[in-house]
């Protein structure tokens, strides 16, 4: 339809500018709904019940605005340079604009996944082919905007008000969409707070780095023995503080595990790992409300608290970032550009501005975190806690080779199945060499261990950039380093590969290594057993913070200062994979009861690895099998006891006798 007469050229302006952000928001919505389909899909595995909404809506809002941002600047030319506003000219250029582009969306990423799959199978396209590919795609874009450009005339000469409706509906889709972003702002990440009227913490008590490292086998750090050479800062840290050589995971898993970190209580206590949803991984407990937590402890003490984390298992819905100020989860947010890698808008991101594609590889953790350190200054004491997963938690790969770690080849409801086995920079599927699906050669076995090493000796040098950086910072006299493993990995010593699935030492012995100039003796080695439960009541006793609940483990400064008499013993429980059982280790024995009743006992001093089953020699098992039942009673009496764990002064001598008290 036609103007009666020529309106001035501000008038023509604004018209067109309202007509072309009409087209802009409807057509963003068909679009963005198209590719939040294919997100959703792209996201069949970490969390997509938490995140359905989300995951659909941030297409939508990007291709409203990237449609704003295409046809905006052409309706002002329009309104600048045209006599009149006319809009079955106007509707119909905006549409062919929004169509051409829309069809190269929907032409690009099967164009490129085409030629990865060719290259996959050993069909290599060639120039010819990818400018055949490609000149292809400019076709289809081409008669999908002549498509869209015939429909718009059609429609315009058929209407007086064009797309008024539709561009209501489209706003209310965009008002709509805002809800599940904010929601997922608001849950999934705690801002950092003014400090307001909290009592500070006295200035001289120290700052606590708190750094656990996702995967890492103990045996691959050269203070624990490794001859590969993959961990000198970590090495470093260990010359300068003290090296606990046997310490034990409550957990050959990691939400349990960091459980017990950061409680000081076994999985049985502190409830986070309990399968709550037999279909999703993830449908797993949280902590529950009211938890003791030690970030929740120090915060109340008045220290800052603040967390750099990688692992969906570590998401705020399991109550693990309870007491942090500030809590980034890297892996989600790294989730959300990974799903979307086929929308047009993160496309375009990694190629105009690859830095604001986050990432969740530990060079990310340090970064973030060498940021905050350097922002937070003097003032109250901080704990400041990064967990590193990406590296080296499968699928393992070489430093740089991938910027993203996805989960999805975690589990085979979410793996994309291919039949490749061989290794370049990256291993196959974890969930199909876990089930067996892909069978390695020796050699190829050889290769995925390798690749687990480069990502050894990459977190390595990520955690080397922070303790730089509070060296540099003026921060090392007064800040306890505390690094730990929450588990490690297992590459076919009893048959599996991964973790989760077992009890054996590749899985339960990490490594722990505690740094205090001048409060902490550099260059000890401690070589009793010891627990994942026996930090949190450290890290208290080291900054005189008093407990405000018992634990199930215990201080370890009595062991530095050779007060300890009664030997711990360590439990491991919460299996993530396999048929449930418990593991206990001694200084010389390991006991394994399963559910079914299946027994296994291992004499660690003759068979550190494990390899011989002695449930058979009753002097071996018998032994073993009365500890087990006596540390079961102790911790059956602890869970009836209304105060939990009995204070020193109260404690049975059932828990006495076991390491659990003193």
């Amino acid at each position: 339809m036609s103007a009666a007469s020529s309106p001035s050229r501000g008038a023509r302006c604004r018209a067109e500018l309202r007509l072309a952000l009409s087209v802009a928001l409807v057509g963003g919505t068909l679009l963005g709904a198209r590719e939040g389909l294919l997100t959703l899909h792209a996201n069949s595995f970490v969390q997509p019940g938490q995140y359905f909404f989300a995951y659909l809506a941030v297409p939508i809002v990007l291709w409203m605005v990237l449609g704003g941002l295409l046809l905006l600047p052409v309706g002002l030319l329009r309104g600048l340079y045209a006599s009149s506003v006319d809009t079955g000219r106007s509707l119909p250029l905006y549409a062919v604009v929004l169509g051409f582009t829309g069809g190269l969306s929907i032409g690009g990423p099967w164009v490129a996944r085409l030629m990865d799959d060719l290259r996959e199978v050993g069909f290599e396209v060639g120039r010819a082919g990818s400018l055949a590919l490609w000149l292809a795609t400019l076709a289809l874009a081409g008669g999908i905007a002549a498509g869209c450009g015939a429909a718009a005339a059609w429609y315009a000469a058929r209407t007086p008000m064009p797309l008024r409706h539709g561009t209501r509906a489209a706003l209310l889709v965009g008002v709509l969409c805002l809800w599940p972003l904010g929601r997922f702002l608001a849950t999934d990440w705690t801002w950092p707070q003014a400090d307001g009227a909290r009592e500070a913490a006295p200035a001289a008590e120290p700052n606590v780095v708190l750094i656990s490292i996702d995967t890492l086998r103990a045996d691959h750090l050269g203070s624990y023995g490794s001859p590969y050479g993959l961990t000198p800062s970590l090495d470093r840290l260990a010359t300068e503080g003290v090296v606990f050589q046997h310490t034990t995971t409550s957990s050959p898993w990691t939400l349990p595990a960091v459980g017990s970190l950061m409680t000081g209580l076994y999985p049985r206590h502190h409830g986070a790992g309990a399968v709550t949803n037999r279909r999703d991984p993830l449908g797993r407990s949280a902590l529950p409300e009211g938890s003791w937590t030690l970030a929740g402890a120090l915060r109340a003490r008045g220290y800052r608290t603040h967390a750099v984390v990688t692992n969906p298992y570590l998401a705020l819905r399991y109550g693990l970032g309870r007491g942090f100020e500030g809590y980034e989860n890297l892996t989600i947010e790294s989730e959300f550009f990974l799903a979307g890698r086929d929308t047009t808008a993160v496309r375009l991101l990694n190629w105009l501005a690859p830095e604001v594609v986050i990432g969740d590889r530990g060079d990310t953790v340090s970064q973030r975190a060498t940021r905050w350190l350097e922002r937070a200054g003097p003032g109250r004491p901080f704990l400041l806690w990064l967990h590193y997963i990406i590296d080296p938690h499968a699928p393992y790969s070489r430093a740089g080779a991938t910027r993203h770690k996805s989960f999805r080849s975690d589990s085979l409801l979410g793996a994309e199945h291919t039949a490749a086995t061989r290794f370049t920079v990256t291993s196959p599927d974890v969930a199909r060499l876990r089930s067996g699906e892909i069978r390695l050669s020796d050699d190829q076995k050889e290769a995925v261990r390798a690749l687990y090493r480069d990502e050894v000796a990459s977190v390595d040098a990520a955690v080397g950039r922070v303790l730089d950086a509070v060296d540099r910072l003026g921060l090392r006299e007064r800040t306890l380093v505390v690094c730990v493993s929450d588990h490690g990995e297992e590459f076919w010593e009893h048959g599996g590969v991964e973790h989760g699935h077992t009890v054996y030492d590749e899985l339960v012995h990490v490594p722990l290594i505690m740094r205090w100039p001048g409060h902490l003796p550099a260059g000890t080695f401690v070589g009793a057993v010891t627990r994942m439960t026996d930090i949190a009541p450290t890290v208290l006793e080291l900054l005189g913070v008093p407990a405000s609940q018992p634990f199930d483990g215990l201080t370890l400064l009595p062991l530095l200062r050779g007060e300890e008499t009664a030997a711990r013993v360590a439990l491991v429980e919460n299996l993530l994979f396999a048929d449930a059982r418990v593991g206990l280790r001694t200084s010389e024995g390991k006991y394994v009861r399963w559910d079914t009743g299946k027994e296994e006992a291992y004499d660690l001093v003759a068979d550190p690895r494990e390899q011989r089953d002695l449930a058979g020699v009753p002097p071996v098992l018998g032994p073993l099998r009365e500890l087990h039942a006596q540390v079961e009673r102790g911790l059956a009496e602890r869970s009836l006891a209304a105060s939990a764990v009995p204070s020193r002064g109260s404690s049975s001598p059932a828990l006495r006798a076991l390491g659990y008290v003193q």
